[in-house]
């Protein structure tokens, strides 16, 4: 099975920039001293300017308490602390304060709030407060989703910082996806934020080459851009170099090399990689073959609720000599599988049902179910329909007409009885 998933940065809580412009030998002691991981004399150094009020120190004392350096996490305190800052028109602690309101951190979330403060931040060049205020309208769900906005706040990150790699990766993705696509400038961000070892903006390189999205294929550049991310522990990308790997697509073919990367990609519980260890070890790729090992790899990705594995369990149940066949048991998860919506499965729920295997005989259902897998995009050259529409006189085939058009994902599975 190939799968790509895009991954994502978006749910992760943003922390507070602040500038580190030209300061006092005192704050770049600070800096310096944080830098190198001497967080008790980063404190030291802060507390006693911030205590006199500057707000520079303000900004980097609640930064620590923020992170939880050489002191407790503690955002009360962090917040106190970039309030007083941001009292002061300070860029970095009115940028700390939005994302607190932003993400609910020691006050009530209020997105009017925060945006006022990444507005009032933006406006004094604070790069990360733009690139908030991109994130905000790029997401969906805080605000509207506004491609246009989050772009236009992207760029002027990147006017003032142009190695910003997360508004560099956003605003590639953006650019790729756009009602106006223009991939050389979409893969130019994206490589802007790969080059700074950014993992999703390098998976999304790999994605790009290998499916030709506006540029032409290149396999041989996706199994590089795959590499680096998978590198950094990116399951999709993982999945997709294994997939190379598997197919001999862009380089030689090594069953084993593909097993490996599924592996590390099973190892952080992905579904997909899941099913694609059992697929080895079903077919002896990479491994030796072993039909309860690649039944076992299978469960686990349907204990994820993945229903390509109910698909998979089912067929071997069905077909596979190796293992003990049980029509009853292959019946009952390619009936999961079916009421998940995969059309696979429900073409063999239509057989099934036509002969009556693992479940009673039903040429009404079989029809329906036949039906919703040419519904749900399953590939068919109408024969079966047809075989199955002659079993039944006019009435029964409207009724299982009217069973397939009724029925949608999240409704009970159609079934005897």
């Amino acid at each position: 099975m190939q799968t790509r998933n895009k991954g994502s940065l978006f749910g992760r809580i943003l922390r507070p920039f602040q500038t580190t412009g030209a300061g006092s030998i005192d704050i770049e002691s600070g800096m310096i001293a944080r830098e190198e991981g001497q967080y008790d004399r980063a404190h030291e150094i802060f507390g006693a300017l911030a205590k006199e009020g500057n707000a520079e120190a303000q900004c980097e004392l609640g930064r620590l308490y923020f992170d939880g350096l050489g002191v407790s996490q503690n955002f009360v305190t962090s917040l106190e602390w970039a309030r007083k800052a941001a009292d002061q028109n300070h860029a970095g602690g009115l940028n700390s304060v939005g994302v607190c309101y932003r993400n609910g951190l020691a006050v009530d979330a209020d997105l009017d709030v925060a945006m006022s403060y990444f507005v009032r931040a933006a406006e004094q060049g604070s790069v990360k407060a733009m690139f908030n205020l991109g994130n905000m309208h790029d997401l969906g769900g805080e605000l509207a989703h506004d491609p246009d906005q989050a772009l236009s706040w992207y760029e002027k990150c990147l006017k003032a910082d142009g190695s910003f790699a997360l508004a560099a990766y956003r605003a590639g993705v953006l650019v790729l996806q756009g009602s106006d696509p223009d991939p050389d400038r979409a893969v130019g961000l994206l490589q802007i934020a790969a080059d700074q070892s950014l993992a999703d903006a390098q998976y999304t390189l790999g994605l790009v080459y290998d499916e030709g999205m506006g540029i032409p294929v290149n396999h041989a550049k996706a199994r590089t851009y795959y590499l680096a991310a998978a590198n950094q522990d990116h399951p999709a990308a993982q999945i997709n170099l294994g997939n190379l790997y598997n197919e001999g697509i862009g380089g030689s073919q090594d069953h084993q090399k593909a097993t490996e990367w599924y592996h590390r990609a099973a190892e952080m519980e992905v579904p997909a990689a899941e099913i694609n260890m059992g697929k080895q070890y079903q077919m002896g790729w990479g491994v030796a073959k072993d039909m309860d090992e690649a039944l076992a790899w299978y469960q686990r990705a349907a204990n994820g609720g993945e229903p390509v594995a109910y698909l998979n369990i089912g067929l071997m149940y069905l077909n596979w000599d190796d293992i003990e066949q049980s029509d009853i048991d292959a019946a009952l998860w390619l009936f999961k599988a079916a009421e998940c919506g995969e059309p696979r499965a429900m073409r063999w729920m239509a057989t099934l049902y036509d002969e009556g295997r693992g479940v009673p005989l039903n040429s009404v259902l079989a029809l329906a179910y036949e039906q919703l897998a040419h519904d749900f995009g399953e590939a068919t050259d109408g024969a079966a329909w047809h075989e199955f529409r002659q079993k039944l006189n006019d009435a029964e085939a409207e009724k299982a007409l009217a069973l397939a058009a009724n029925w949608s994902v999240g409704m009970p599975g159609l079934r005897a009885g």
